[in-house]
């Protein structure tokens, strides 16, 4: 009789562990379900942000009134290059549908400032076809990131 106390002390004993296991495990592969999805959005956030911060750029040196040529294009690059490193992680990081969207909004912006950058002004058609077609391709990108985000399943 005492070798089935001691059988059923050992079964209830790996019993116990398995379920601690599995607990532990589906946890971790929550916890690290989260994480990436987190990794994610600061990723698309800091893209999306240093989008809007060279466009912002390209505004603000558009509307200057005689500004000098150097100076312009100087201003213009260097608010378009906080975007090309991103872009590269986010080619790494991302969905190819995401990159996709992603390299569209770069080219646009990447037009836009040559645009700037070769100083037409606010009211050129030039502008005002590159400004158009940039704002489509950036909301275009922002709403494949909510979408995503919003649903991680598709991610």
């Amino acid at each position: 009789m005492e070798w089935v106390a001691l059988a059923s002390t050992i079964v209830g004993g790996g019993i116990a562990t398995a379920s601690a296991g599995i607990l532990d495990h589906r946890r971790w592969r929550r916890e690290r379900g989260d994480q990436h999805i987190e990794g994610r959005r600061s990723l698309y956030v800091s893209y999306l942000s240093a989008l809007a911060s060279a466009r912002h750029a390209c505004r603000v040196t558009v509307r200057e009134p005689d500004p000098d040529p150097q100076q312009r294009r100087r201003a213009v690059w260097e608010a378009f290059e906080a975007c090309t490193s991103l872009r590269y992680e986010l080619s790494i990081c991302a969905p190819r549908y995401v990159v996709e969207k992603s390299d569209d909004s770069f080219r646009r912006l990447r037009d836009l400032r040559d645009v700037v950058a070769d100083g037409f002004g606010r009211d050129s058609s030039e502008y005002v076809t590159g400004r158009l077609h940039y704002d489509r391709a950036y909301q275009a990108l922002r709403a494949r990131n909510t979408i995503l985000l919003r649903c991680p399943g598709r991610a």
